[in-house]
Protein backbone atom coordinates (compact mmCIF):
# COMPACT_ATOMS: atom_id res chain seq x y z
CA UNK A 1 0.00 0.00 0.00
CA UNK A 2 2.70 2.38 0.81
CA UNK A 3 4.72 0.97 -2.56
CA UNK A 4 1.56 2.34 -4.14
CA UNK A 5 1.23 5.96 -2.59
CA UNK A 6 5.09 6.73 -3.30
CA UNK A 7 4.66 5.79 -6.74
CA UNK A 8 2.00 7.92 -7.40
CA UNK A 9 3.72 10.96 -5.39
CA UNK A 10 6.63 10.72 -7.66
CA UNK A 11 4.46 10.42 -10.60
CA UNK A 12 2.31 13.55 -9.59
CA UNK A 13 5.70 15.94 -8.99
CA UNK A 14 6.93 14.72 -12.54
CA UNK A 15 3.81 16.16 -14.15
CA UNK A 16 3.87 19.49 -12.19
CA UNK A 17 7.61 19.31 -13.43
CA UNK A 18 6.45 19.81 -17.20
CA UNK A 19 3.76 21.78 -17.17
CA UNK A 20 4.95 25.08 -18.78
CA UNK A 21 2.03 28.34 -17.86
CA UNK A 22 0.48 29.47 -21.28
CA UNK A 23 1.01 32.78 -21.95
CA UNK A 24 -0.96 35.22 -23.09
CA UNK A 25 -0.84 38.68 -24.76
CA UNK A 26 -1.68 41.68 -22.36
CA UNK A 27 -4.63 43.76 -23.38
CA UNK A 28 -3.85 46.87 -25.61
CA UNK A 29 -4.36 50.13 -22.88
CA UNK A 30 -7.31 51.98 -23.49
CA UNK A 31 -6.35 55.20 -24.84
CA UNK A 32 -8.77 58.10 -26.14
CA UNK A 33 -9.05 58.25 -29.74
CA UNK A 34 -6.49 60.87 -31.77
CA UNK A 35 -8.09 64.11 -32.88
CA UNK A 36 -9.40 64.42 -36.38
CA UNK A 37 -7.53 67.03 -38.12
CA UNK A 38 -8.31 70.48 -37.68
CA UNK A 39 -7.88 72.75 -40.77
CA UNK A 40 -5.48 75.88 -39.99
CA UNK A 41 -6.50 78.96 -38.58
CA UNK A 42 -7.90 81.30 -40.66
CA UNK A 43 -5.92 84.86 -41.14
CA UNK A 44 -6.59 87.91 -38.97
CA UNK A 45 -5.91 90.51 -41.46
CA UNK A 46 -6.22 89.79 -45.43
CA UNK A 47 -2.58 89.64 -46.79
CA UNK A 48 -1.31 93.23 -48.65
CA UNK A 49 -1.82 93.15 -52.17
CA UNK A 50 1.52 92.90 -53.83
CA UNK A 51 2.54 95.48 -56.13
CA UNK A 52 3.31 94.66 -60.15
CA UNK A 53 7.06 93.55 -60.38
CA UNK A 54 8.65 96.95 -62.23
CA UNK A 55 12.24 96.25 -62.92
CA UNK A 56 14.83 98.70 -61.53
CA UNK A 57 18.03 97.27 -61.48
CA UNK A 58 20.26 97.75 -58.34
CA UNK A 59 22.49 100.34 -57.92
CA UNK A 60 25.88 100.13 -58.07
CA UNK A 61 27.41 102.20 -55.25
CA UNK A 62 31.07 102.16 -56.46
CA UNK A 63 29.89 104.97 -59.41
CA UNK A 64 32.32 107.20 -59.36
CA UNK A 65 30.70 109.95 -61.17
CA UNK A 66 26.73 111.21 -61.94
CA UNK A 67 26.73 109.75 -64.98
CA UNK A 68 27.99 106.34 -63.92
CA UNK A 69 25.61 106.06 -61.12
CA UNK A 70 22.90 107.38 -63.73
CA UNK A 71 23.87 104.84 -66.70
CA UNK A 72 23.67 102.16 -63.64
CA UNK A 73 20.52 103.10 -62.21
CA UNK A 74 18.41 102.86 -65.82
CA UNK A 75 15.72 100.51 -66.73
CA UNK A 76 14.09 101.53 -69.77
CA UNK A 77 14.28 100.65 -73.08
CA UNK A 78 17.82 101.56 -74.72
CA UNK A 79 19.12 103.84 -77.91
CA UNK A 80 18.38 100.48 -80.52
CA UNK A 81 15.32 99.94 -79.02
CA UNK A 82 13.46 101.94 -81.43
CA UNK A 83 15.09 104.14 -84.59
CA UNK A 84 12.69 106.91 -83.62
CA UNK A 85 15.04 107.13 -80.02
CA UNK A 86 18.17 107.71 -82.12
CA UNK A 87 16.54 110.24 -84.53
CA UNK A 88 14.99 112.68 -81.37
CA UNK A 89 18.94 112.13 -79.38
CA UNK A 90 20.35 113.51 -82.67
CA UNK A 91 17.72 116.25 -82.98
CA UNK A 92 18.64 116.93 -79.29
CA UNK A 93 22.71 117.01 -79.77
CA UNK A 94 22.71 119.24 -83.09
CA UNK A 95 24.29 121.72 -81.27
CA UNK A 96 26.47 119.44 -79.17
CA UNK A 97 27.77 122.61 -77.47
CA UNK A 98 24.47 123.74 -76.31
CA UNK A 99 23.46 120.89 -74.99
CA UNK A 100 26.51 121.02 -72.92
CA UNK A 101 26.30 124.25 -71.55
CA UNK A 102 22.49 123.45 -70.80
CA UNK A 103 23.86 120.11 -68.40
CA UNK A 104 26.56 122.63 -66.97
CA UNK A 105 23.34 125.20 -66.32
CA UNK A 106 21.51 122.73 -64.42
CA UNK A 107 23.97 120.39 -62.81
CA UNK A 108 23.82 120.84 -59.70
CA UNK A 109 20.21 120.37 -59.59
CA UNK A 110 20.12 117.16 -61.88
CA UNK A 111 22.46 115.51 -58.98
CA UNK A 112 19.93 116.61 -56.39
CA UNK A 113 17.48 114.93 -58.91
CA UNK A 114 19.65 111.91 -59.23
CA UNK A 115 19.68 111.36 -55.29
CA UNK A 116 15.79 111.62 -54.62
CA UNK A 117 15.04 109.20 -57.45
CA UNK A 118 17.74 106.64 -55.93
CA UNK A 119 15.67 107.23 -52.42
CA UNK A 120 12.96 106.85 -54.33
CA UNK A 121 13.31 104.13 -55.82
CA UNK A 122 12.33 104.67 -59.23
CA UNK A 123 14.61 104.38 -63.08
CA UNK A 124 17.34 106.96 -63.03
CA UNK A 125 15.35 108.22 -66.49
CA UNK A 126 13.68 110.39 -64.39
CA UNK A 127 15.98 112.63 -63.30
CA UNK A 128 16.18 113.51 -67.14
CA UNK A 129 12.24 114.08 -66.73
CA UNK A 130 12.70 117.71 -66.05
CA UNK A 131 14.89 118.10 -68.86
CA UNK A 132 11.73 117.20 -70.55
CA UNK A 133 9.33 119.66 -68.99
CA UNK A 134 11.42 122.86 -68.29
CA UNK A 135 14.68 122.39 -69.20
CA UNK A 136 15.61 122.03 -64.95
CA UNK A 137 14.47 125.78 -64.64
CA UNK A 138 12.38 125.90 -61.60
CA UNK A 139 10.72 129.60 -62.21
CA UNK A 140 9.89 128.07 -65.97
CA UNK A 141 5.65 128.86 -66.65
CA UNK A 142 3.64 127.08 -69.36
CA UNK A 143 0.17 127.58 -70.55
CA UNK A 144 -2.71 126.15 -68.40
CA UNK A 145 -1.13 127.26 -65.41
CA UNK A 146 1.75 124.60 -65.03
CA UNK A 147 4.82 126.39 -62.63
CA UNK A 148 7.98 124.82 -61.80
CA UNK A 149 10.70 122.47 -63.17
CA UNK A 150 8.17 119.32 -62.40
CA UNK A 151 5.24 121.57 -64.08
CA UNK A 152 3.27 120.95 -61.78
CA UNK A 153 -0.60 122.33 -62.12
CA UNK A 154 -2.21 123.53 -58.82
CA UNK A 155 -5.00 120.50 -58.11
CA UNK A 156 -2.56 118.27 -58.32
CA UNK A 157 0.68 119.90 -56.45
CA UNK A 158 -2.03 119.95 -53.55
CA UNK A 159 -2.79 116.44 -53.68
CA UNK A 160 0.83 116.13 -53.95
CA UNK A 161 1.51 117.57 -50.73
CA UNK A 162 3.01 121.19 -51.81
CA UNK A 163 2.14 124.16 -50.25
CA UNK A 164 0.78 127.18 -52.03
CA UNK A 165 0.89 129.90 -49.73
CA UNK A 166 1.13 133.77 -50.22
CA UNK A 167 4.68 133.95 -50.52
CA UNK A 168 5.58 130.65 -51.35
CA UNK A 169 4.18 128.16 -54.13
CA UNK A 170 6.17 124.76 -53.55
CA UNK A 171 5.80 124.20 -57.38
CA UNK A 172 9.03 126.46 -57.74
CA UNK A 173 10.95 125.02 -54.82
CA UNK A 174 13.07 122.54 -56.53
CA UNK A 175 13.63 120.21 -53.26
CA UNK A 176 9.98 120.03 -52.68
CA UNK A 177 8.53 119.95 -56.10
CA UNK A 178 11.20 116.95 -56.75
CA UNK A 179 10.53 114.69 -53.71
CA UNK A 180 6.74 115.57 -54.60
CA UNK A 181 7.17 114.36 -58.45
CA UNK A 182 9.25 111.19 -57.71
CA UNK A 183 6.64 110.06 -54.58
CA UNK A 184 3.90 110.59 -57.77
CA UNK A 185 5.75 108.71 -60.21
CA UNK A 186 6.75 105.58 -58.12
CA UNK A 187 2.75 105.38 -57.65
CA UNK A 188 2.19 105.18 -60.90
CA UNK A 189 5.00 102.48 -61.70
CA UNK A 190 3.79 100.70 -58.54
CA UNK A 191 -0.20 100.87 -60.54
CA UNK A 192 0.72 99.80 -63.35
CA UNK A 193 3.68 97.41 -63.95
CA UNK A 194 5.53 99.54 -66.56
CA UNK A 195 7.45 102.57 -66.44
CA UNK A 196 6.70 103.57 -69.91
CA UNK A 197 2.89 103.59 -68.56
CA UNK A 198 4.24 105.77 -65.42
CA UNK A 199 5.53 108.46 -68.00
CA UNK A 200 2.52 108.71 -69.89
CA UNK A 201 0.65 108.84 -66.47
CA UNK A 202 3.05 112.41 -65.62
CA UNK A 203 2.00 113.73 -68.75
CA UNK A 204 -1.91 113.05 -69.45
CA UNK A 205 -2.89 112.13 -66.25
CA UNK A 206 -3.93 109.40 -64.48
CA UNK A 207 -7.12 108.99 -65.56
CA UNK A 208 -6.15 108.55 -69.15
CA UNK A 209 -3.72 105.67 -68.95
CA UNK A 210 -6.28 104.12 -67.18
CA UNK A 211 -8.74 104.25 -69.85
CA UNK A 212 -6.84 103.37 -72.44
CA UNK A 213 -5.16 100.28 -70.58
CA UNK A 214 -9.11 99.03 -69.62
CA UNK A 215 -9.59 99.41 -73.32
CA UNK A 216 -6.65 98.00 -75.47
CA UNK A 217 -4.64 96.28 -72.47
CA UNK A 218 -1.36 96.10 -71.37
CA UNK A 219 1.23 97.32 -73.97
CA UNK A 220 3.71 94.54 -75.18
CA UNK A 221 7.51 95.02 -74.62
CA UNK A 222 7.52 96.00 -78.37
CA UNK A 223 7.25 98.56 -79.66
CA UNK A 224 8.71 100.69 -77.66
CA UNK A 225 5.94 103.55 -77.99
CA UNK A 226 2.40 101.76 -77.17
CA UNK A 227 0.55 100.99 -80.09
CA UNK A 228 -2.35 102.71 -79.09
CA UNK A 229 -4.06 105.63 -80.54
CA UNK A 230 -2.17 108.42 -78.36
CA UNK A 231 -1.58 111.84 -78.75
CA UNK A 232 1.13 113.15 -80.86
CA UNK A 233 2.37 115.33 -77.62
CA UNK A 234 2.31 112.40 -75.56
CA UNK A 235 4.09 110.15 -78.43
CA UNK A 236 7.03 112.96 -78.37
CA UNK A 237 6.84 113.35 -74.77
CA UNK A 238 7.88 109.72 -74.31
CA UNK A 239 10.47 109.27 -76.71
CA UNK A 240 12.29 113.13 -76.01
CA UNK A 241 12.80 110.92 -72.37
CA UNK A 242 14.20 107.89 -73.72
CA UNK A 243 16.46 110.04 -76.08
CA UNK A 244 17.76 112.22 -73.08
CA UNK A 245 18.64 108.76 -71.13
CA UNK A 246 20.54 107.46 -74.66
CA UNK A 247 22.38 110.26 -74.88
CA UNK A 248 23.73 109.78 -71.57
CA UNK A 249 24.38 106.37 -72.26
CA UNK A 250 26.45 106.78 -74.85
CA UNK A 251 27.79 110.35 -74.84
CA UNK A 252 30.29 110.25 -77.18
CA UNK A 253 27.77 108.36 -79.75
CA UNK A 254 26.43 112.07 -80.39
CA UNK A 255 29.85 113.83 -80.27
CA UNK A 256 28.54 115.51 -76.65
CA UNK A 257 30.79 115.62 -73.52
CA UNK A 258 28.64 115.24 -70.48
CA UNK A 259 30.17 118.17 -68.01
CA UNK A 260 31.32 117.39 -64.44
CA UNK A 261 33.67 114.60 -62.57
CA UNK A 262 33.89 113.57 -59.46
CA UNK A 263 33.81 116.72 -57.66
CA UNK A 264 30.06 117.93 -58.90
CA UNK A 265 28.58 120.85 -56.82
CA UNK A 266 26.24 119.43 -54.33
CA UNK A 267 23.11 121.15 -52.80
CA UNK A 268 22.52 120.86 -48.85
CA UNK A 269 19.02 121.49 -47.39
CA UNK A 270 19.03 124.02 -44.12
CA UNK A 271 16.15 123.83 -42.19
CA UNK A 272 15.47 127.42 -39.74
CA UNK A 273 13.15 127.76 -36.87
CA UNK A 274 12.39 131.43 -37.93
CA UNK A 275 11.66 132.99 -41.36
CA UNK A 276 14.58 135.31 -43.04
CA UNK A 277 14.93 137.85 -45.53
CA UNK A 278 16.52 136.43 -48.78
CA UNK A 279 19.11 139.22 -48.82
CA UNK A 280 20.57 138.34 -45.74
CA UNK A 281 20.49 135.11 -46.25
CA UNK A 282 22.40 135.84 -49.19
CA UNK A 283 24.86 137.66 -47.29
CA UNK A 284 25.01 135.05 -44.66
CA UNK A 285 25.57 132.15 -47.01
CA UNK A 286 28.15 133.92 -49.06
CA UNK A 287 26.18 134.04 -52.27
CA UNK A 288 24.88 136.34 -54.71
CA UNK A 289 21.19 137.03 -54.12
CA UNK A 290 20.32 136.33 -57.95
CA UNK A 291 21.83 132.44 -57.12
CA UNK A 292 20.53 131.99 -54.14
CA UNK A 293 16.84 133.08 -55.99
CA UNK A 294 17.77 130.22 -58.77
CA UNK A 295 18.02 127.53 -55.40
CA UNK A 296 15.38 128.95 -54.04
CA UNK A 297 12.61 130.19 -56.32
CA UNK A 298 9.93 129.25 -54.21
CA UNK A 299 10.04 132.25 -52.25
CA UNK A 300 7.98 134.95 -54.03
CA UNK A 301 8.59 138.29 -51.89
CA UNK A 302 11.81 138.03 -51.40
CA UNK A 303 11.53 137.24 -47.69
CA UNK A 304 10.54 133.89 -46.28
CA UNK A 305 6.38 133.90 -45.40
CA UNK A 306 5.30 133.90 -41.80
CA UNK A 307 3.97 130.38 -41.97
CA UNK A 308 6.44 128.87 -44.77
CA UNK A 309 8.47 125.94 -44.86
CA UNK A 310 11.37 127.74 -43.46
CA UNK A 311 14.40 125.93 -45.47
CA UNK A 312 17.44 127.04 -47.57
CA UNK A 313 18.71 125.06 -50.17
CA UNK A 314 22.20 125.68 -50.54
CA UNK A 315 25.46 124.78 -52.25
CA UNK A 316 27.99 122.68 -49.42
CA UNK A 317 30.15 125.57 -48.85
CA UNK A 318 27.50 128.29 -48.96
CA UNK A 319 26.40 126.09 -46.05
CA UNK A 320 28.88 125.62 -44.17
CA UNK A 321 29.58 129.27 -44.29
CA UNK A 322 25.71 130.24 -43.93
CA UNK A 323 25.72 127.84 -40.73
CA UNK A 324 28.94 129.19 -38.81
CA UNK A 325 27.44 132.69 -39.17
CA UNK A 326 24.02 131.75 -38.96
CA UNK A 327 24.74 130.69 -35.07
CA UNK A 328 26.55 134.30 -34.22
CA UNK A 329 23.13 135.31 -32.94
CA UNK A 330 19.75 133.68 -32.13
CA UNK A 331 17.34 133.33 -34.92
CA UNK A 332 14.71 136.29 -33.63
CA UNK A 333 17.42 138.74 -33.81
CA UNK A 334 18.22 138.18 -37.35
CA UNK A 335 14.70 138.88 -38.36
CA UNK A 336 15.69 142.38 -36.56
CA UNK A 337 18.54 143.16 -39.00
CA UNK A 338 17.91 145.61 -41.95
CA UNK A 339 20.44 146.38 -45.26
CA UNK A 340 22.30 150.41 -44.94
CA UNK A 341 23.69 151.89 -47.49
CA UNK A 342 27.41 153.73 -47.71
CA UNK A 343 27.26 157.28 -48.78
CA UNK A 344 31.19 157.77 -48.98
CA UNK A 345 34.20 156.07 -49.07
CA UNK A 346 35.13 154.41 -45.52
CA UNK A 347 36.79 151.87 -43.54
CA UNK A 348 34.99 149.32 -41.70
CA UNK A 349 36.70 150.40 -38.27
CA UNK A 350 35.67 153.91 -38.85
CA UNK A 351 32.26 153.46 -39.06
CA UNK A 352 31.84 153.91 -35.11
CA UNK A 353 30.21 150.37 -35.21
CA UNK A 354 32.71 148.61 -31.92
CA UNK A 355 29.22 150.11 -30.33
CA UNK A 356 26.94 148.55 -31.87
CA UNK A 357 25.61 145.29 -29.37
CA UNK A 358 25.49 142.22 -29.85
CA UNK A 359 28.20 142.21 -32.23
CA UNK A 360 31.76 142.55 -32.97
CA UNK A 361 33.67 144.73 -35.48
CA UNK A 362 35.25 140.65 -36.47
CA UNK A 363 31.53 139.17 -36.31
CA UNK A 364 30.13 142.39 -38.62
CA UNK A 365 32.93 141.98 -40.89
CA UNK A 366 31.85 138.26 -41.00
CA UNK A 367 28.81 139.00 -41.41
CA UNK A 368 28.94 141.07 -44.72
CA UNK A 369 32.21 138.78 -46.10
CA UNK A 370 34.23 141.70 -45.84
CA UNK A 371 38.18 143.16 -44.76
CA UNK A 372 38.05 145.06 -41.74
CA UNK A 373 40.51 147.06 -43.25
CA UNK A 374 38.81 146.58 -46.66
CA UNK A 375 38.06 150.33 -47.93
CA UNK A 376 34.38 150.26 -49.05
CA UNK A 377 32.99 152.26 -52.21
CA UNK A 378 29.66 154.54 -51.67
CA UNK A 379 26.64 152.69 -52.35
CA UNK A 380 28.05 149.48 -50.60
CA UNK A 381 25.52 148.10 -48.95
CA UNK A 382 25.86 146.50 -44.97
CA UNK A 383 23.68 143.93 -43.11
CA UNK A 384 23.44 145.71 -39.24
CA UNK A 385 20.83 146.03 -36.49
CA UNK A 386 18.04 148.32 -36.98
CA UNK A 387 17.47 151.65 -35.62
CA UNK A 388 21.17 152.85 -36.34
CA UNK A 389 21.73 156.40 -36.81
CA UNK A 390 25.52 156.83 -37.98
CA UNK A 391 26.24 159.87 -40.14
CA UNK A 392 27.91 157.66 -43.21
CA UNK A 393 24.83 155.23 -43.00
CA UNK A 394 21.62 154.99 -44.06
CA UNK A 395 18.89 152.38 -43.98
CA UNK A 396 17.78 151.17 -46.93
CA UNK A 397 13.91 150.64 -46.39
CA UNK A 398 13.08 146.82 -46.10
CA UNK A 399 10.62 144.75 -46.73
CA UNK A 400 8.01 145.69 -44.48
CA UNK A 401 7.79 143.44 -41.48
CA UNK A 402 4.61 141.26 -40.65
CA UNK A 403 1.70 143.15 -39.01
CA UNK A 404 3.23 146.63 -40.60
CA UNK A 405 0.25 149.30 -42.02
CA UNK A 406 0.36 152.32 -43.94
CA UNK A 407 -1.67 155.52 -43.12
CA UNK A 408 -2.22 156.69 -46.64
CA UNK A 409 -1.54 160.75 -46.80
CA UNK A 410 -2.42 163.35 -49.06
CA UNK A 411 -0.88 162.35 -52.55
CA UNK A 412 0.23 159.45 -52.00
CA UNK A 413 -0.62 156.57 -54.34
CA UNK A 414 -0.01 152.71 -54.87
CA UNK A 415 3.01 153.45 -57.05
CA UNK A 416 4.89 155.40 -54.81
CA UNK A 417 3.85 153.61 -51.52
CA UNK A 418 5.27 149.73 -53.35
CA UNK A 419 8.24 152.10 -54.16
CA UNK A 420 8.71 153.26 -50.67
CA UNK A 421 8.27 149.77 -49.29
CA UNK A 422 9.83 147.84 -51.97
CA UNK A 423 6.45 146.19 -52.93
CA UNK A 424 5.09 146.12 -55.99
CA UNK A 425 1.48 147.50 -57.09
CA UNK A 426 -0.33 144.08 -57.73
CA UNK A 427 0.63 142.63 -54.29
CA UNK A 428 -0.58 145.58 -52.22
CA UNK A 429 -4.03 145.36 -54.78
CA UNK A 430 -4.18 141.94 -53.30
CA UNK A 431 -3.48 142.20 -49.96
CA UNK A 432 -5.67 144.84 -49.27
CA UNK A 433 -8.63 143.59 -52.01
CA UNK A 434 -8.57 146.64 -53.59
CA UNK A 435 -9.84 146.73 -58.02
CA UNK A 436 -8.70 149.75 -57.84
CA UNK A 437 -5.89 152.33 -57.85
CA UNK A 438 -8.12 155.29 -56.08
CA UNK A 439 -6.68 156.16 -52.47
CA UNK A 440 -8.59 158.28 -50.13
CA UNK A 441 -6.54 159.94 -46.85
CA UNK A 442 -6.91 157.99 -43.47
CA UNK A 443 -7.40 154.90 -45.91
CA UNK A 444 -5.12 152.47 -44.19
CA UNK A 445 -3.16 149.52 -46.39
CA UNK A 446 -1.75 146.33 -45.10
CA UNK A 447 1.77 145.75 -46.23
CA UNK A 448 2.43 142.10 -45.41
CA UNK A 449 -0.09 138.91 -47.05
CA UNK A 450 -2.70 138.01 -44.87
CA UNK A 451 -2.96 135.08 -43.05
Amino acid sequence: MKKWLLTGFLLALSGCAAWQPRSHPLPNPVTSPSPAPQPPPLPTELPATPSPAIPVPPRAPAARTLWQRMRNGFAMPSCNADPAILRTAQRLTRRPQDFDRQIARALPLIRMGQQLVEVAGIPSEFTLLPLVESSYRPDARARGGFVGMWQFGRSTARLSGLDLLDGYDGRRDPWASTLAATRLIRSYGQQFGDWRLAVLAYNRGLGAVQHWVARYGMPPPQPVVPDWPLPRVARHYLLRLLAYACIVREPERFDVHLPGGQHLPRLRLLQLTAPLDMGLAARLAGMSRRNLDQLNAGYLDGRMPRHGPDHLLLPTAAYQRFVATYAMLSAATWSHFAPYRLHRYARLKFLQLSKIDPLSLEQIAQLNNIDPHQRLRPGYRLWLPRGLHLRNLQQVSPRPAWGAVHWVHRGDSLWSIARQYRLTVAELQRWNHLHRSLLHPGQILHLYPPD
